[in-house]
């Protein structure tokens, strides 16, 4: 008997809603394990350049899409999130390879971090997570379809390279005139960015701010034959440490480095899974990761800017030297701020379930306590701070007395943070010398006050440079009392020994009205950011009728104008968390506030909004001349390492193959024990070849602080340039190198024309 029409239409119906569901589910899946798929037929034969560039992108999508999926997050969400996917995947990438790392000796594997055991424990997490995400919803589904024409949107991604082969350039000793140009080039991109953001998609702003970040952490990063920067130098012999060795231990008693996933796990897996060379992670791949924390502010301001203003919240993290030039110098930092810059939007994204919220936070808090100590302790106050203004303000504005994310990702962060570097891995010696500090000195204010507390504190506790003489007689003095055991030679003290000033490379400055006008341009534009983060942040705190995303990013605003402020007038915090680096990660929220108070300004007085624009290029021109190194190049002053061969920088970070062949020598041929005498520019040479925990190693290269049984390391910029740099607490001593006085009570135990090791 044939059915009624009626049924039959229900029916179909019914079909139509339902059958082509299960086909979603399986095309959805079928692009992840492609993905999975790939990377096991593509990892055995790594060893091709061309294999590396497509296995890395690989290794930092396919395990964030997938775990994504599992968790239920939202495909708008990430869609309006993009640094959601890499920080999924340096997640999933950590916690597989600590699992093998962990589990690989119970099952009889003595080096755990290598490829086949890393590949296969990938592969197995990610199965697991695949197999998880069947039952997800269609709304999980990444919507790549809204990326029309994506080639259009590349063209951004060529300043990156104009800049990468600007930095190589330099590396084999011709002039900087391509990186200028390549600094020039992101300037421009930046403002015109600025100026036509309402004529341009959102895809393609996010691309050009990423463009812009990875444009100048490159030029930084690819800097020399090794690492570039201070603690870097470090955390590439702790990298070096896991990859040579194949696994890495849970206890480092006093070694935080040591501790960090980030240094330890995570390149060891990448070098590993990729095939490409362990220093290109830290000098390629990480940069690329880090270059997300300007996307994530765009993203997560656009949810209370327009378009235009959002685009300069990004530009103004990207215009600060802290960003481009010293967090490529960070590798840890690097890896914390990416899943730190993904926490935040994650903490007050609305598109997810509470279940998929608490558990991606809790993931991207604890990502963050496992990568960076640091940024974990400055995570903490900002968030805490929130959740207690949160419940005040709660009082007499409309928002929710308490945020359940806020509150997971502050106790995860503070119970991870305790369990992880204390019980686990007993690396909270920093912690522990921050609480003796504070016990011993208690807030320290202002420290370096003068007669001027206002020139204090905008200058902040930075280093206080002082005569050779007076650094000879400060050093002399704590050596005497709390280095007892050095034994100087009879003759440290004569006249003919004294300390000289160094002469100084820089050339002068061509045009001085120019290069003082951009000087007081800086100072005001960055102090001027400090006084508008407070404001907006408390604005959009208290402010009637906003809605409630602005209010909780206010709320978070002045949680960390808080932490910020009291870093900056004590020195005792600000000797264990640098001031400049805890702006720049608070930024994440102050820098909305700041251009919501232009916006807010251009729509409540119309007739200003040209004036505001001009200012606005303005800000963003003028502060990245000055910052990027572009003025000293120009009107002279001297200008950083991504600019020149020669000067401060390039002298201290730039790390040249002669000069860690002989921190090499001298590390082998030294018995441990033994005391070597390196400054500023030898000790980060040493501390590529044998980690920062050698014992027995001082920067005080002076006749009368020298034992007379020391090694002592010359790099090419004391013995080339007749220069040395060391440092008494936040006192620095610049003189010229003593080698009157070593050459006439010292031998010359080797050399090979540019570094030299002096001994008895």
């Amino acid at each position: 008997m044939q059915e009624p029409v009626p049924a039959r239409r229900h029916r179909d119906r019914d079909d139509e809603r339902y059958r082509p569901a299960p086909a979603r589910r399986r095309h959805a899946l079928a692009a992840p394990a492609a993905g999975l798929l790939l990377l096991a037929v593509l990892t055995p034969v790594h060893g091709s350049w061309a294999v590396q560039v497509l296995l890395v992108p690989l290794l930092l999508i396919v395990p964030g899409v997938i775990l994504l999926r599992a968790l239920r997050v939202s495909g708008e969400s990430v869609a309006q999130n993009p640094i959601y996917v890499p920080a999924a995947s340096v997640l999933v990438l950590m916690a597989s390879g600590l699992a093998i790392d962990l589990i690989g000796p119970y099952a009889g594997i003595a080096a755990p971090l290598r490829t086949a055991p890393l590949l296969i424990t990938l592969e197995v997490v990610c199965a697991a997570l695949l197999a998880c995400s069947r039952g997800a919803p269609p709304e999980t589904q990444i919507p790549w379809d809204r990326l029309s024409r994506p080639a259009r949107l590349a063209w951004p991604l060529l300043v990156p390279a104009l800049s990468a082969a600007g930095a190589l350039e330099l590396n084999s000793g011709h002039s900087g005139h391509l990186a200028a140009i390549a600094v020039v080039v992101v300037i421009v991109l930046l403002v015109e960015g600025f100026l036509f953001a309402p004529w341009c998609d959102d895809s393609l702003l996010v691309v050009t701010v990423y463009a812009a970040s990875l444009a100048m952490m490159w030029s930084f990063s690819l800097r020399g034959d090794l690492v570039y920067g201070f603690d870097i130098t470090s955390e590439y012999y702790s990298m070096m440490q896991t990859v040579t060795s194949g696994i890495w231990h849970l206890s480092h008693v006093n070694d935080a480095y040591g501790a960090m996933l980030s240094l330890t796990v995570l390149p060891a897996e990448l070098h590993a899974l990729s095939g490409m060379p362990a220093l290109y992670i830290f000098k390629v791949v990480y940069p690329v990761l880090g270059a997300f924390f300007p996307v994530a502010i765009f993203c997560l301001a656009r949810r209370v800017l327009a378009g235009r203003w959002a685009f300069m919240a990004a530009a103004l993290v990207v215009m600060q030297q802290t960003f481009f030039q010293q967090l490529p110098a960070l590798a840890r930092q690097e890896i914390a701020t990416m899943l730190f810059a993904a926490l935040i939007p994650a903490v007050l994204d609305r598109h997810r379930s509470r279940r998929t919220g608490w558990i991606f936070v809790g993931l991207l808090s604890m990502g963050v306590v496992v990568a960076h100590y640091s940024t974990a302790y400055a995570a903490i106050p900002l968030l805490a701070g929130a959740a207690v203004l949160q419940l005040v303000v709660s009082r007499f504005r409309p928002v929710p007395r308490v945020t359940g994310t806020v509150l997971v990702a502050c106790a995860l962060s503070v119970g991870g943070a305790a369990v992880w570097y204390g019980p686990l891995t007993h690396s909270s010696s920093n912690f522990s010398q921050f609480v003796q500090a504070v016990e011993g000195k208690g807030i320290n204010l202002l420290p370096n006050q003068g007669a001027n507390i206002l020139a204090t504190y905008l200058q902040g506790e930075s280093e206080q440079q002082v005569t050779p003489a007076q650094y000879q007689k400060l050093i002399s003095a704590s050596y005497k009392a709390n280095e007892p055991f050095i034994i100087p030679l009879p003759n440290a003290s004569q006249k003919q020994y004294a300390l000289q000033p160094a002469s100084d490379p820089t050339p002068p400055v061509t045009w001085n009205l120019g290069a003082t006008v951009l000087s007081t341009a800086d100072l005001v534009i960055q102090q001027l950011l400090n006084v508008l983060a407070g404001i907006g942040a408390l604005v959009l705190a208290l402010r009637r009728k906003l809605p409630p995303a602005a209010r909780q990013v206010g709320l978070m605003g002045l949680g960390g104008m808080a932490f910020l402020a009291l870093i900056r007038v004590s020195g005792t915090i600000a000797q264990q968390y640098n001031p400049q680096r805890a702006f720049l990660q608070a930024m994440i929220v102050l820098a909305i506030g700041i251009c919501w108070l232009f916006q807010r300004t251009g729509a409540r007085w119309k007739p200003t909004r040209p004036a505001i624009l001009t200012v606005g290029a303005a800000i963003l021109a003028l502060f990245m001349v000055g910052t990027s190194g572009l003025a000293g190049a120009f009107l002279g002053g001297g200008t950083a390492a991504n600019l020149a061969n020669s000067y401060d920088d390039y002298q201290e970070f730039v790390l040249s193959a002669p000069d860690l062949a002989g921190a090499a020598w001298v590390d082998k041929a030294a018995p441990p024990g033994q005391f070597i005498y390196a400054d500023n520019y030898g000790k980060l040479r040493l501390n590529t070849v044998a980690g920062s925990g050698r014992s027995g190693v001082f920067d005080a290269i002076t006749p009368e602080t020298i034992d007379q049984h020391a090694w002592v390391y010359a790099t090419t910029a004391n013995v080339k340039d007749d220069i040395v740099r060391s440092l008494l607490g936040s006192t620095l001593g610049v003189y010229a190198f003593p080698s009157r006085f070593l050459t006439s009570n010292f031998n010359v135990v080797y050399t090979n024309g540019s570094s030299e090791v002096f001994h008895r």
